[in-house]
């Protein structure tokens, strides 16, 4: 049985906040993996549950109204439908948790993404839900082969497991701090402002803050009305206390948004400039427009340039690569972490974002990306003039609405892994790229060898 491995699918509702751009991808994928009769992993963030103005809290009836909400999207319907050919042909279809749809753990919930596959009930139950609180390990062709989502390893997205029920409401569940920016800063800013690069930043936050401080200082400000305080200290450490995003909660403590502004290299006029944009109390500073130009340029160049860092971003004038598929010394020590922990010999991730592929003598590791639009960067190498053109564009044309003017170019590589059995033992695997009306390509691949004969 071939197994396709999916993750950071985040299919949506269709009211403005969604962020899935595979919809005429995805599910000529899906059928092709039917007719092969196919096992399909999705491996956390399938679905985005944040992409609303509910209030972030785990109530069993309004998860299932979002969810019936999510199914009722033509662009996920048809991917459910998709899921559900694959079971009626005799596929098998794996719905793995992640930090963006906590709420599929629910039964309710998952009655509801049950009936969309427009099945039979027979058909319909064979549909698996596996939570994330501890890896899936499988075994092709003898070889152990790790699938988690990977938020485990992410301090501001790690799910609440203790407290995440199987059915019910979860008033002991608490949200991560990454949900609760989604919900706080994401959502308003995009709601209130149009900035829709917002959504591309994720799950960068630090680079989404400094780059809407860039755009428009003052929509921070706004966003956080009543919560200044809560703001200043994130931003410059105003205070010695942990802050919060609600009453009640408990502190956050620093979410890093102050030590990316350290490195953004503002002089004290052009910091103090953005403090008083911020901070509606604050003293005039009396700065001139060209030092808060000045500012903005920098802040944006900061926060876009983590967002690059985290997406490995390659932004030659071709556009032919802009993935770099070599992971970090810090994503290869966390797979090496992984393998040694759970006895596997190849590590699949998501979460990131970010398509990964290394192996080594006794060890694959494979991020499967995303299947999400991603924003095209200039080169670090660019000049200033290049900076500024493009935070230039973002600014008047926030929504990246084509039909508005000129837009900041946007990207997408749908990707994920295949995994094929060798029949003379072990498995083979090749993290693919599917396109629109293109076969698939396989951009990197290799052999992993049956546990009993693989050298550890």
């Amino acid at each position: 049985m071939i197994t396709i491995v999916l993750s950071d699918i985040h299919l949506g509702n269709g009211a403005g906040y969604d962020i899935f751009a595979g919809d005429a991808v995805l599910p000529p994928v899906l059928a092709a993996a039917a007719r092969q009769r196919a096992r399909v992993i999705l491996n956390g963030d399938t679905f985005d549950f944040l992409m609303n103005e509910d209030p972030l809290e785990l109530d069993a009836a309004r998860a299932t109204a979002q969810a019936r909400a999510i199914v009722a999207n033509p662009s996920t319907a048809a991917v459910m439908a998709g899921l559900g050919e694959v079971l009626a042909a005799g596929g098998e279809v794996v719905l793995r948790l992640g930090n963006h749809d906590a709420e599929v753990a629910l039964a309710e919930v998952q009655a509801v993404l049950r009936d969309a596959l427009q099945q039979p009930p027979e058909v319909a139950a064979r549909l698996a839900f596996e939570r994330g609180d501890n890896p899936s390990l499988l075994t092709v062709g003898g070889a152990r082969i790790l699938l988690a989502h990977g938020e485990h390893n992410d301090p501001w997205n790690r799910l609440d497991y203790k407290n995440l029920p199987s059915a019910g409401d979860g008033p002991k569940f608490r949200y991560p701090p990454g949900s609760r920016l989604v919900k706080t800063l994401l959502n308003p800013l995009k709601r209130g402002f149009g900035m829709r690069f917002a959504d591309l930043l994720k799950p960068d936050f630090q680079g989404a803050v400094l780059t809407a401080l860039a755009v428009d200082p003052t929509s921070m400000r706004l966003i956080f009305q009543g919560n200044t305080a809560r703001l200043l200290w994130q931003l410059f450490r105003k205070s010695g206390e942990g802050m919060t995003f609600a009453d009640g909660e408990e502190g956050e403590g620093n979410l890093g948004i102050a030590d990316a502004l350290d490195q953004a290299g503002l002089s004290a006029d052009e910091r103090a400039a953005i403090e008083s944009a911020v901070d509606p109390d604050g003293a005039a500073t009396f700065a001139d427009e060209d030092v808060l130009d000045g500012a903005r340029f920098k802040l944006a160049r900061a926060g876009l340039k983590l967002y690059a860092a985290a997406q490995r971003a390659l932004t030659g004038t071709t556009g032919d690569r802009y993935f770099d598929l070599r992971p970090d010394d810090g994503e290869w020590t966390e797979a090496r972490r992984l393998a040694d922990k759970f006895a596997a010999d190849a590590v699949v991730l998501g979460h990131t974002h970010s398509a990964r592929w290394k192996q080594e003598p006794g060890l694959a590791f494979v991020n499967t990306g995303t299947w999400i639009h991603l924003m095209r960067l200039p080169a670090a190498s660019d000049d200033d003039a290049a900076w500024l053109g493009f935070l230039d564009t973002i600014r008047r044309n926030p929504s990246l609405d084509a039909a508005r003017g000129p837009a900041a170019p946007l990207v997408t590589r749908f990707t994920g892994l295949v995994i094929h059995e060798d029949p003379a033992g072990g498995a083979l695997l090749q993290l693919v790229e599917w396109q629109a009306g293109a076969a698939p390509a396989v951009l990197a691949s290799g052999a992993v060898a049956a546990r009993s004969t693989a050298a550890r």
